[in-house]
Protein backbone atom coordinates (compact mmCIF):
# COMPACT_ATOMS: atom_id res chain seq x y z
CA UNK A 1 0.00 0.00 0.00
CA UNK A 2 1.33 3.60 -0.61
CA UNK A 3 -0.42 4.96 2.20
CA UNK A 4 -1.80 4.09 5.08
CA UNK A 5 -5.01 5.37 7.37
CA UNK A 6 -6.20 4.30 11.06
CA UNK A 7 -8.79 5.24 13.05
CA UNK A 8 -9.70 3.70 16.44
CA UNK A 9 -8.87 0.16 15.07
CA UNK A 10 -9.98 0.52 11.65
CA UNK A 11 -7.46 0.67 8.62
CA UNK A 12 -7.06 2.04 4.77
CA UNK A 13 -5.94 3.90 2.55
CA UNK A 14 -5.58 7.86 3.76
CA UNK A 15 -8.03 9.47 1.28
CA UNK A 16 -10.93 6.93 1.93
CA UNK A 17 -10.53 7.02 5.62
CA UNK A 18 -13.56 9.08 7.43
CA UNK A 19 -13.38 10.55 10.84
CA UNK A 20 -16.42 11.04 12.61
CA UNK A 21 -17.69 15.13 13.10
CA UNK A 22 -18.29 14.35 17.19
CA UNK A 23 -14.39 14.06 17.07
CA UNK A 24 -13.13 16.65 18.85
CA UNK A 25 -10.08 17.38 17.32
CA UNK A 26 -12.50 18.66 14.61
CA UNK A 27 -13.89 21.02 16.34
CA UNK A 28 -11.61 22.21 18.55
CA UNK A 29 -7.81 20.74 17.30
CA UNK A 30 -8.01 18.82 20.58
CA UNK A 31 -5.29 16.83 21.42
CA UNK A 32 -1.73 16.06 20.87
CA UNK A 33 0.09 14.69 18.13
CA UNK A 34 3.82 13.18 17.09
CA UNK A 35 5.55 11.97 14.48
CA UNK A 36 8.92 10.01 13.53
CA UNK A 37 10.62 9.34 10.37
CA UNK A 38 11.20 5.17 9.71
CA UNK A 39 13.75 3.20 7.54
CA UNK A 40 13.79 -0.29 6.84
CA UNK A 41 10.35 0.04 8.41
CA UNK A 42 12.47 0.95 12.16
CA UNK A 43 10.64 3.96 13.09
CA UNK A 44 13.51 6.35 14.71
CA UNK A 45 13.32 7.11 18.36
CA UNK A 46 9.93 5.51 18.19
CA UNK A 47 9.63 5.25 22.34
CA UNK A 48 11.11 8.59 22.58
CA UNK A 49 8.12 10.38 20.89
CA UNK A 50 5.39 7.89 22.04
CA UNK A 51 6.77 8.89 25.92
CA UNK A 52 6.39 12.39 25.10
CA UNK A 53 2.98 12.04 23.30
CA UNK A 54 1.89 10.60 26.84
CA UNK A 55 3.85 13.56 28.75
CA UNK A 56 1.22 15.94 26.59
CA UNK A 57 -1.80 13.73 27.34
CA UNK A 58 -1.28 13.92 30.96
CA UNK A 59 -0.85 17.64 30.72
CA UNK A 60 -4.01 18.27 29.11
CA UNK A 61 -5.89 15.60 30.71
CA UNK A 62 -6.61 13.40 27.45
CA UNK A 63 -6.96 9.55 28.48
CA UNK A 64 -5.11 7.98 25.74
CA UNK A 65 -7.11 4.44 24.33
CA UNK A 66 -4.08 1.97 24.78
CA UNK A 67 -0.55 1.66 26.73
CA UNK A 68 2.67 3.03 25.56
CA UNK A 69 3.46 -0.85 24.54
CA UNK A 70 0.42 -1.50 22.28
CA UNK A 71 0.92 2.05 20.66
CA UNK A 72 4.26 0.65 19.63
CA UNK A 73 3.57 -2.20 18.28
CA UNK A 74 0.17 -1.12 16.41
CA UNK A 75 2.52 1.28 14.47
CA UNK A 76 5.34 -1.17 13.88
CA UNK A 77 1.94 -3.63 12.22
CA UNK A 78 1.33 -0.43 9.98
CA UNK A 79 4.93 0.80 9.00
CA UNK A 80 4.85 -2.90 7.21
CA UNK A 81 2.08 -2.94 4.88
CA UNK A 82 3.16 0.11 3.66
CA UNK A 83 5.77 0.68 0.25
CA UNK A 84 9.43 2.53 0.49
CA UNK A 85 12.37 2.33 2.45
CA UNK A 86 11.69 5.68 4.36
CA UNK A 87 8.37 6.68 5.63
CA UNK A 88 7.01 9.36 7.46
CA UNK A 89 4.61 8.23 10.54
CA UNK A 90 2.06 10.58 11.89
CA UNK A 91 0.01 9.58 15.30
CA UNK A 92 -2.45 11.62 17.36
CA UNK A 93 -4.91 11.37 20.24
CA UNK A 94 -7.80 13.70 20.60
CA UNK A 95 -9.91 13.81 23.36
CA UNK A 96 -12.67 12.07 22.59
CA UNK A 97 -16.09 12.42 21.10
CA UNK A 98 -18.95 14.32 21.72
CA UNK A 99 -21.26 17.10 20.63
CA UNK A 100 -19.70 20.40 19.91
CA UNK A 101 -19.35 21.68 23.25
CA UNK A 102 -16.23 23.74 24.68
CA UNK A 103 -16.47 22.10 27.87
CA UNK A 104 -16.54 18.27 28.06
CA UNK A 105 -17.41 14.96 29.68
CA UNK A 106 -13.65 12.72 30.57
CA UNK A 107 -13.78 9.92 28.58
CA UNK A 108 -11.07 7.84 26.53
CA UNK A 109 -9.76 9.44 23.53
CA UNK A 110 -9.72 8.53 19.82
CA UNK A 111 -6.26 7.80 17.99
CA UNK A 112 -4.93 8.75 14.51
CA UNK A 113 -2.14 7.40 13.12
CA UNK A 114 -1.16 8.35 9.04
CA UNK A 115 2.06 6.38 7.08
CA UNK A 116 3.44 7.69 3.60
CA UNK A 117 6.07 6.94 2.09
CA UNK A 118 8.97 10.07 2.66
CA UNK A 119 12.17 10.21 2.40
CA UNK A 120 14.78 12.23 5.10
CA UNK A 121 15.95 15.78 4.14
CA UNK A 122 19.01 16.03 2.49
CA UNK A 123 20.62 16.67 5.46
CA UNK A 124 24.13 18.37 3.76
CA UNK A 125 22.05 20.92 2.10
CA UNK A 126 21.65 24.27 4.42
CA UNK A 127 18.22 25.91 4.05
CA UNK A 128 17.41 29.67 3.46
CA UNK A 129 14.84 30.97 6.28
CA UNK A 130 12.65 33.76 7.16
CA UNK A 131 12.48 35.58 10.37
CA UNK A 132 8.80 35.93 11.91
CA UNK A 133 6.87 37.11 15.18
CA UNK A 134 6.27 34.37 17.09
CA UNK A 135 2.33 34.96 17.50
CA UNK A 136 1.64 31.23 19.35
CA UNK A 137 0.01 31.29 22.45
CA UNK A 138 2.13 30.02 25.32
CA UNK A 139 1.99 26.31 25.56
CA UNK A 140 4.23 25.75 23.22
CA UNK A 141 5.99 22.66 24.81
CA UNK A 142 2.48 20.71 24.45
CA UNK A 143 2.51 19.63 20.97
CA UNK A 144 -1.04 20.13 20.52
CA UNK A 145 -3.26 19.89 17.16
CA UNK A 146 -3.68 23.62 17.17
CA UNK A 147 -1.03 25.04 14.70
CA UNK A 148 -2.77 27.74 12.91
CA UNK A 149 0.33 30.19 13.53
CA UNK A 150 2.79 27.53 12.64
CA UNK A 151 0.66 26.91 9.51
CA UNK A 152 0.64 31.26 8.41
CA UNK A 153 4.72 31.39 9.55
CA UNK A 154 5.25 28.05 7.28
CA UNK A 155 3.43 29.79 4.55
CA UNK A 156 5.04 32.64 4.52
CA UNK A 157 8.58 31.25 4.22
CA UNK A 158 7.22 29.15 1.39
CA UNK A 159 6.05 31.61 -0.63
CA UNK A 160 9.31 33.33 -0.04
CA UNK A 161 11.11 30.58 -1.46
CA UNK A 162 12.00 29.55 2.08
CA UNK A 163 12.12 26.20 4.17
CA UNK A 164 11.42 27.71 7.06
CA UNK A 165 10.47 30.20 9.69
CA UNK A 166 12.53 31.28 12.73
CA UNK A 167 10.39 32.44 15.06
CA UNK A 168 11.02 35.38 17.58
CA UNK A 169 9.11 36.84 20.96
CA UNK A 170 10.62 40.48 21.24
CA UNK A 171 13.69 39.89 19.63
CA UNK A 172 14.41 36.78 21.71
CA UNK A 173 14.93 33.45 19.24
CA UNK A 174 12.30 30.78 20.19
CA UNK A 175 12.06 28.03 17.41
CA UNK A 176 11.10 27.77 14.29
CA UNK A 177 7.76 27.24 12.62
CA UNK A 178 8.04 22.90 13.06
CA UNK A 179 11.52 22.95 14.21
CA UNK A 180 13.67 23.68 17.11
CA UNK A 181 16.63 26.11 16.11
CA UNK A 182 20.52 26.60 18.08
CA UNK A 183 23.14 28.23 17.02
CA UNK A 184 27.03 27.80 16.95
CA UNK A 185 29.09 30.64 18.52
CA UNK A 186 32.79 30.46 19.41
CA UNK A 187 33.09 26.83 19.38
CA UNK A 188 29.82 26.76 22.07
CA UNK A 189 26.31 25.34 21.03
CA UNK A 190 23.39 27.83 22.13
CA UNK A 191 20.20 26.62 22.40
CA UNK A 192 16.74 28.55 23.88
CA UNK A 193 16.18 26.72 26.98
CA UNK A 194 12.75 24.18 27.10
CA UNK A 195 10.16 26.23 28.99
CA UNK A 196 6.74 27.15 27.84
CA UNK A 197 7.71 28.72 24.86
CA UNK A 198 9.37 25.97 22.50
CA UNK A 199 8.51 22.04 22.45
CA UNK A 200 11.21 20.22 23.85
CA UNK A 201 12.39 18.34 20.55
CA UNK A 202 13.40 14.71 21.11
CA UNK A 203 16.18 15.60 17.97
CA UNK A 204 17.43 18.77 19.84
CA UNK A 205 17.59 16.62 22.87
CA UNK A 206 20.51 14.51 20.66
CA UNK A 207 22.19 17.17 19.32
CA UNK A 208 22.33 18.80 22.55
CA UNK A 209 23.94 14.88 23.84
CA UNK A 210 25.91 14.58 20.74
CA UNK A 211 27.34 17.75 21.33
CA UNK A 212 28.72 16.94 24.70
CA UNK A 213 29.98 13.48 23.98
CA UNK A 214 32.17 15.37 21.52
CA UNK A 215 33.51 18.23 24.33
CA UNK A 216 31.09 21.33 22.90
CA UNK A 217 30.11 23.22 25.05
CA UNK A 218 26.28 23.49 25.42
CA UNK A 219 24.39 26.70 26.56
CA UNK A 220 20.90 26.83 27.09
CA UNK A 221 19.68 29.96 27.17
CA UNK A 222 17.60 32.86 25.66
CA UNK A 223 19.52 35.01 22.58
CA UNK A 224 18.43 37.50 20.49
CA UNK A 225 18.10 38.06 17.09
CA UNK A 226 21.38 39.91 16.56
CA UNK A 227 22.88 36.86 18.07
CA UNK A 228 21.27 34.75 15.62
CA UNK A 229 22.56 36.69 12.71
CA UNK A 230 25.86 36.80 13.40
CA UNK A 231 26.31 33.16 14.83
CA UNK A 232 28.74 31.04 13.27
CA UNK A 233 26.54 28.98 12.06
CA UNK A 234 22.64 28.04 12.28
CA UNK A 235 21.38 24.44 13.02
CA UNK A 236 17.68 23.59 12.61
CA UNK A 237 16.95 20.19 14.27
CA UNK A 238 13.38 17.56 13.68
CA UNK A 239 12.82 14.31 12.93
CA UNK A 240 12.53 14.79 9.17
CA UNK A 241 15.86 17.26 9.18
CA UNK A 242 17.97 15.67 11.73
CA UNK A 243 20.45 18.71 11.35
CA UNK A 244 21.02 21.23 8.84
CA UNK A 245 22.58 24.25 8.70
CA UNK A 246 21.20 27.43 7.28
CA UNK A 247 22.12 29.62 4.76
CA UNK A 248 20.38 32.61 4.74
CA UNK A 249 17.97 34.87 6.67
CA UNK A 250 15.52 37.30 4.89
CA UNK A 251 17.52 36.51 2.41
CA UNK A 252 21.07 38.09 4.39
CA UNK A 253 23.71 35.45 4.13
CA UNK A 254 24.32 33.86 7.40
CA UNK A 255 26.84 31.01 8.83
CA UNK A 256 29.54 29.92 7.31
CA UNK A 257 32.13 30.40 10.12
CA UNK A 258 32.49 26.88 11.83
CA UNK A 259 31.77 23.85 9.45
CA UNK A 260 33.99 21.36 11.44
CA UNK A 261 31.61 21.62 14.47
CA UNK A 262 28.54 21.32 12.08
CA UNK A 263 29.58 18.64 10.53
CA UNK A 264 30.45 16.67 13.89
CA UNK A 265 27.03 17.40 15.22
CA UNK A 266 25.01 16.95 11.66
CA UNK A 267 27.16 13.44 10.51
CA UNK A 268 26.94 11.74 13.48
CA UNK A 269 23.16 12.83 14.24
CA UNK A 270 22.18 11.42 10.71
CA UNK A 271 24.85 8.20 11.07
CA UNK A 272 22.83 7.05 14.24
CA UNK A 273 19.56 7.48 12.08
CA UNK A 274 21.29 5.50 9.10
CA UNK A 275 22.65 2.56 11.81
CA UNK A 276 19.46 2.35 13.95
CA UNK A 277 18.15 -1.35 14.42
CA UNK A 278 15.75 -0.81 16.62
CA UNK A 279 12.26 0.95 18.01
Amino acid sequence: MKSLGYYNGKTGPINEMCIPMTDRAFYFGDGVYDAVMCRNNIPYLLWEHIDRLYSNCRLLGIIPPMCKNELSLTIKELVEQVEGEEKFVYFHVSRGSGIRNHSFTKGEGNLCIMIKPQALDNVYEKMDTVLKDDIRYELCNIKTLNLLPSVLTAQAATEKGCEEAILHRNGIVTECSHSNVSILKNGSLITAPCDRFILPGVTRAHLISVARENGIDVCERKYTVEELMSADEIIVTSSSKMARGVKSVDGRAVGGRDENTLSVLRDTLYINYLNATNI
